[in-house]
């Protein structure tokens, strides 16, 4: 019989509210130059830009995997991304399974990182994510008599799409690995719990775009 479920520890304040957002932090290099998403405003205005770039992530073999992730910036004439340089980038986060993932964010949630791009292999897998999902499905693996497993979870997260005009919303897979908590915790991991995460982008699924994340630290939020 595994022990009773206890209070976990990183429990957050009731909030019936949460948004189901995910923000990234990751070092992209631009690969188009910078578009109007929509009619151009008044000069001094900002406006939505489009800019295609690469985020690299990792391949089944830990190999760097070049990854398309569109830019919506909210900025200036002044502040649009330039091509063929590299750039620290945070901000929500969506994946549009037809498009891929993009990101949002404005000039103070940028910074330029280098003129020249870096080699892949020192920045693959390196994007930080933090989120708040509703759980949609548990899973579990390498469970071995000691008591060793592996916890996966796939969670609902919600953006607004600047681009198309409505609330998108999408899965992140979550996989703990070696992070998996203990057994007695599993009773506050179901179906529908609202969670947070943290841990690094390491990877997507080829098909659905769906990106993976390698969980650091989790906690719950009670709804």
């Amino acid at each position: 019989m595994p022990p009773k479920a206890r209070p976990p520890s990183a429990s957050v304040a009731d909030n019936s509210m949460t948004p189901l957002t995910a923000k990234i932090s990751a070092i992209i290099t631009a690969t188009s130059d910078a578009m109007f998403l929509r009619l151009r405003l008044p000069d001094g205005g900002a406006a939505w830009h489009q800019t295609e770039t690469e985020l690299i992530l990792k391949d089944q073999r830990g190999q760097p995997l070049v990854c398309n992730l569109t830019a919506y910036g909210l900025l200036m004439a002044d502040d649009v991304l330039t091509r063929d340089y590299t750039y620290h980038i945070h901000g929500p986060v969506g994946v549009d399974p037809d498009s891929g993932a993009f990101i949002k964010h404005s000039y103070i949630t940028q910074s330029l990182v280098a003129t020249v791009k870096p080699q892949e292999a020192h920045i693959a897998g390196k994007a930080w994510i933090s989120s708040t999902g509703k759980v949609i499905q548990v899973a579990w693996d390498n469970v071995s008599e000691e008591g060793e497993w592996h916890l996966t979870v796939q969670a609902e997260h919600e953006i607004f799409d600047p681009e198309k005009r409505t609330t998108l919303h999408f899965a992140i897979t979550y996989c703990f690995g070696h992070f998996s908590p203990e057994l007695s915790e599993m009773d506050n991991i179901q179906v529908n719990t609202v969670m947070r995460f943290e841990g690094l982008v390491t990877s997507k699924h080829p098909e659905s775009n769906e990106l993976i994340v390698q969980v650091l630290s989790h906690g719950f939020v009670v709804v």
